[in-house]
């Protein structure tokens, strides 16, 4: 039967809008689908990688200038983290980047498709089920309608549609990552252009503080937990998250800052080890491969550089009139290739310090000059 569409993006925050625009001039009908209608908000810790602008400018370098340029971004150079209250180590970026809330982002990336690209817009759209066939993908949606495309990209976040219903069922990691985030107005201390992250050991888990324009601060914790533990109690992440700014670390700098709208939790689907991400007619992108990084927490920069790479797959899969699961693992070839190496190092680095925590208060107690610590972190890409 006809197709609707050549490819069908569910999803589109970074992941799906950047391969949305990968996809301009490949000749394809696109449609770029999502549950909800732009500017929406999205729960995150709203820090932009500087490889999320190497993504961008990889495709059109006035893309790139254009994301720079974003007027709703505010710079950042550095980070500060802090083991302790007098022992930390700052770093200073060597690429460009910035935080921005993520419902300004996200729309930039989303008005750039619109403008710049033929690509369908479809908004308001559940996905509700997906089915592979020989010959193309069946996409039905929560108002009853449905369409039929070539191939389907999934880039619908950590609870995806996609993955649930056409990847095998999987073991479930053990190690999953939780987090809570707060806007807040106002607070004491922040030093321009630097992001704070704060390790909290007795919960293994960390507080940040990253500054916004207009005297905005993303605050927020995430908490590593082990699902296989059965030895501690639940943790009210909201309580955790009051209970730290209101601690004589933090009280002073939050006595008078307000906070905007509402405090939201969010999952964090981190890299865990490589698993499959596409398969017969359909590619997965960005938190629904689970591409967050599991050391540092950011997945801005990995899921539009999936999208990226899911573009050129599909683009060499219409070349060849090929769009089965073997032809896709090319796919996943690329992406583990890329970002593998990293991700899995980070991983065993996250669960040795949360093994053995005393590494981080060793790290802590000792002096390391600045040039050593910046090697380290360029060596280690951390």
């Amino acid at each position: 039967m006809a197709v609707d569409f050549d490819v069908a993006i569910i999803g589109a925050g970074p992941s799906g809008s950047t391969c949305a625009l990968a996809l301009q001039g490949k000749g394809l009908k696109v449609a770029l689908i999502d549950k909800e209608a732009f500017p929406r908000d999205k729960i995150c810790g709203d820090a932009i990688p500087g490889s999320a602008f190497k993504a961008i400018s990889r495709l059109r370098s006035t893309w790139g200038d254009q994301m720079k340029a974003f007027t709703h971004g505010l710079a950042i150079t550095s980070i500060a983290i802090f083991f302790s209250k007098r022992n930390v180590i700052r770093y200073t970026w060597k690429l460009f980047s910035y935080n921005s809330k993520r419902i300004d982002f996200d729309h930039f990336l989303f008005q750039l498709v619109k403008k710049e690209t033929n690509t369908h817009i479809l908004e308001h759209k559940q996905l509700q089920q997906v089915t592979a066939t020989p010959d193309y993908c069946q996409c039905l949606f929560s108002d009853g309608s449905s369409i039929h495309a070539s191939v389907v990209v999934g880039c619908d976040g950590a609870y995806s549609v996609v993955k649930r219903n056409l990847i095998d069922s999987e073991q479930p990691d053990s190690l999953a990552v939780t987090a809570i985030r707060a806007y807040y107005k106002g607070i004491k201390g922040i030093q321009a252009g630097c992001n704070e992250a704060h390790l909290i050991k007795e919960v293994q888990g960390y507080f940040w503080i990253f500054p916004l324009r207009d005297g905005w601060a993303n605050v927020g914790f995430g908490l590593f937990k082990n699902k296989n533990r059965k030895d501690r109690a639940p943790v009210n992440l909201r309580t955790l998250l009051e209970e730290i700014t209101q601690s004589p670390a933090f009280a002073d700098r939050f006595k008078d800052a307000t906070v905007e709208g509402k405090v939201n939790g969010f999952s964090l689907p981190i890299w865990t080890r490589q698993r499959s991400v596409s398969g017969h007619r359909f590619l997965l992108c960005g938190d629904a491969a689970s591409l967050i990084d599991p050391l540092q927490g950011h997945g801005i920069d990995l899921g539009m550089w999936s999208g990226v790479m899911a573009a050129e797959q599909i683009g060499q899969c219409f070349t060849e009139n090929d769009f089965s699961s073997h032809r896709m693992k090319a796919y996943d070839r690329a992406l583990h290739q890329k970002f593998g190496p990293e991700l899995s190092r980070n991983y065993f680095l996250m669960r040795l310090f949360l093994r053995f925590p005393i590494l981080l208060r060793v790290i802590s107690k000792f002096y390391f000059p600045k040039g050593i610590i910046n090697w380290l972190f360029v060596k280690l890409k951390l």
